[in-house]
């Protein structure tokens, strides 16, 4: 393996343990993510389920911060968001899960299609084929979506006392490490 698809591949776990971190912290998930070492294991499920509520769904003495692109991005209307990030999951024979019934735009499942993207890139770079459209849409996602809203995102939610905040912070760090590895590949 060489160091590109490696960047790939990690790139795709950084998104997923993101994913992981974002997602409603039900008993299973946060095992995953105790398991995972992605949080300390000294800090309850129910503890982390209080703050993920307070946080995106029910506020703590301010407004909650919605997990949706469309709530950040008024200057587009969410109808139109969805229609262009559900292209890009149509081109990539993406289909979202029925059960789960997460919006196309929600944080999430935002990650989990970079990490999605990630992923074929490496795959693609293992059999010698070509990964560069993989590259290119996930500049173009991130341009278009991730990276335009999570500024206004992250703001929002340094602005409550939530202990989600530092993951906000990692995740801007990873969005703008991945944005600049894509840059320089111009």
């Amino acid at each position: 393996m060489n160091a590109q698809t490696d960047h790939a591949g990690i790139l795709a776990g950084a998104y997923l343990g993101m994913a992981q971190l974002f997602s409603y912290p039900n008993p299973e998930a946060w095992q995953r993510l105790v398991e995972h070492g992605l949080i300390d294991p000294t800090l309850s499920q129910e503890v982390m389920e209080a703050d993920y509520l307070a946080a995106f769904e029910l506020g703590r003495g301010k407004s909650p911060v919605p997990l949706f692109e469309g709530m950040h991005r008024g200057d587009l209307g969410r109808e139109g968001i969805l229609e262009d990030i559900l292209r890009f999951y149509e081109f990539f024979d993406v289909m979202l899960s029925e059960t789960d019934r997460e919006y196309p735009d929600h944080l999430v499942t935002e990650l989990e299609f970079l990490a999605l993207l990630c992923m074929r890139e490496q795959d693609a770079q293992q059999k010698g084929g070509d990964s560069a459209s993989f590259r290119l849409a996930a500049r173009d996602f991130l341009d278009r979506h991730l990276a335009a809203w999570l500024p206004t995102f992250r703001r929002k939610l340094e602005a409550t006392d939530s202990p989600y905040v530092q993951h906000v912070t990692a995740l801007a760090e990873l969005v703008e490490t991945h944005r600049g590895r894509l840059g320089s590949e111009s």
